[in-house]
């Protein structure tokens, strides 16, 4: 199988070859306009696949051999004028794929249904993060609750992630300018790109989450593609929440006065956007996308992230896994499509497998208790005694033993009498008492005679998607994850009477729960820096 891939050296060209060079019998040419590019690419490249670099411009098509499949993963798409690819494959009968982001661009390859009939050939657009993963994630969310009314799409690019100038470039292209299209109250319409923002925290269940980001209404193809399949739906929104987000505050207040004639428009300006952005590549090497889709009963949000590098290989993974679906015979019938009717998530699990990539489903309208609920779908994969105790119900007591340890700081001696902490010892007896109430949760604990009460609530705001746990005036806010079967907790955050406190003074600590011959094991070790541990107790617990 020869597969032809134009802009084969760029940003996500190169990661198709890249995944797909595990392929005997595949034959991957890499397009551009520059051969050197190509050649260098080729170079390396290494596996059971062959390589070959070819000099090409893609308005002006001209092969002397014949590819199974032409990918086309330059763009920016939102520049095209004529369709010269496309046209291409109907003369020469060669099956046709794209990465599209433009939701225009999208749209108008799925008007020439009829054209691929005649020439017997499948033409797929939009084969990229946007529909696919959108449509994957609204397809989870309706297994749910059921059918969905409104739909709310971001997409999270870590900020050291290699962003194409292409890239780049579409956004420029589109900003401020009322040329992005949503779906609201039923109907297409079009709003101008980057000036409507939505905040929202990315969190795969029993992940630490994503900082919580401002997303701005971008150009996809979700607004018109998912409308085709989901005939439900009335509002539609997509929205790119980059970083750094001083650098997206900008580009988004440049897009109001663009749209309000008061800036010209931003494409100059996209070659610098591209440099700066290179020259702040701060902040966790995280990325990650949220559906969040809901009806008049319920809601729930579909959450995926990719670790360090692994994350521009997203865009890249719908194309991967149409090539290996053909390799296994498993081809297309003649028509033209959008890639959310090819690909599905069964499709795209085994690269997702072997890539640091995560997902799963938060259940935000459901009544729950707050740790099932933070947990989403991940608290499921607990132990049952771990399930069994923050399944609170009406409220649950708890009895057991522990051991108590102290820090050898004076200091720490201090601050652990401040927050009530226990004294040293040695099989104490412990009684936890779990009261829900309107906010959250009572945790009432005592050490033979000493009680140490805090509060439990979902974290709101920054803490999205977060337990807070409150001692007095000061908050704690904690990540809840979880790893094969047990809970962990990790502190991300903390606070004094609704104020931050400096991050370098934060306390921690290891803390994790786990189960051992049935029975519910805790494990508390609480430390702070210059203090060290302040107070660490471990033992186990029974439902009374």
């Amino acid at each position: 199988m020869k597969v032809l891939i134009i802009g084969g050296y760029g940003t996500f060209g190169l990661r198709m070859a890249r995944r797909l060079s595990d392929e005997p019998g595949l034959e991957i040419v890499l397009a551009g306009r520059s051969l050197a590019k190509a050649k260098a690419a080729c170079d390396l490249l290494s596996g059971a696949a062959v390589f070959t670099p070819l000099q090409l411009d893609r308005n002006v098509m001209d092969l002397d051999f014949k590819p199974d499949l032409i990918v086309d993963a330059s763009g920016p798409f939102q520049a095209y004028g004529r369709q010269t690819v496309v046209e291409y494959c109907l003369e020469h009968r060669i099956d046709y794929a794209d990465i599209s982001d433009d939701g225009a661009f999208v749209a108008a390859i799925s008007t020439r249904e009829m054209d691929a009939e005649k020439a017997g050939i499948s033409l797929i657009s939009g084969l990229s993060t946007c529909p696919v993963l959108s449509a994957i994630g609204l397809r989870e969310i309706e297994a749910r609750i059921g059918p969905a009314t409104d739909v709310t799409i971001g997409v999270a690019p870590s900020p050291k992630a290699e962003l194409g100038r292409n890239v780049v470039g579409a956004v420029a292209s589109y900003a401020g300018r009322k040329t992005v299209p949503v779906f609201r109250d039923g109907k297409a319409i079009t709003v101008a790109g980057l000036t409507e923002t939505r905040r929202e925290t990315v969190c795969v269940p029993g992940d630490i989450p994503l900082p919580r980001l401002p997303f701005a209404v971008a150009d996809a193809p979700d607004s018109q593609s998912l409308p085709q399949h989901f005939f439900t739906l009335k509002n539609i929104w997509t929205g790119a929440g980059t970083r750094p987000v001083w650098l997206h505050k900008i580009l988004v207040g440049m897009s109001h006065l663009v749209n309000w004639k008061f800036c010209p428009p931003l494409t100059p300006f996209a070659g610098l956007f591209h440099r700066v952005r290179g020259l702040f590549p701060f902040g966790e090497h995280r990325g990650g996308l949220f559906v969040r889709g809901s009806n008049e009963a319920d809601s729930a949000s579909w959450h995926i992230v990719a670790e360090g590098d692994d994350g521009p290989n997203i865009p890249a993974l719908p194309v991967v896994a149409l090539v290996r679906k053909r390799l296994r015979g498993e081809t297309t019938p003649a028509g033209a499509y959008s890639g959310e009717e090819i690909i599905k998530l069964s499709d795209l699990q085994p690269e997702f497998d072997t890539l640091a990539i995560r997902h799963g489903l938060q259940y935000d309208g459901a009544n729950l208790p707050i740790y099932e609920k933070v947990m989403g779908d991940s608290y499921a994969r607990l132990h049952s005694s771990i399930q069994s105790l923050h399944h609170t119900g009406e409220g649950r007591i708890f009895q057991g033993r522990c051991d108590i340890t102290r820090g050898k700081n004076p200091l720490s001696h201090i601050v652990a009498a401040l927050f009530r902490f226990p004294k040293a010892g040695k099989d104490i007896r412990v009684d936890l008492r779990i009261t829900p109430d309107a906010n959250g949760e009572l945790w009432e604990r005592h050490f033979n005679d000493k009680h140490l009460a805090t509060h439990h609530s979902m974290a709101r705001g920054r803490w999205a998607r977060h337990i807070t746990e409150r001692f007095g005036p000061f908050a704690i806010h904690m990540a809840i994850l979880e790893e094969a079967g047990n809970l962990r907790i990790e502190t991300r955050g903390w606070s004094a009477f609704g104020m931050p406190l400096p991050k370098f003074l934060r306390p921690g600590g290891y803390v994790y729960e786990t189960e051992r011959d049935g029975r519910f094991i805790f494990h508390v070790d609480l430390r702070a820096p210059i203090f060290g541990r302040l107070c660490k107790y471990e033992g186990w617990l029974e439902p009374v």
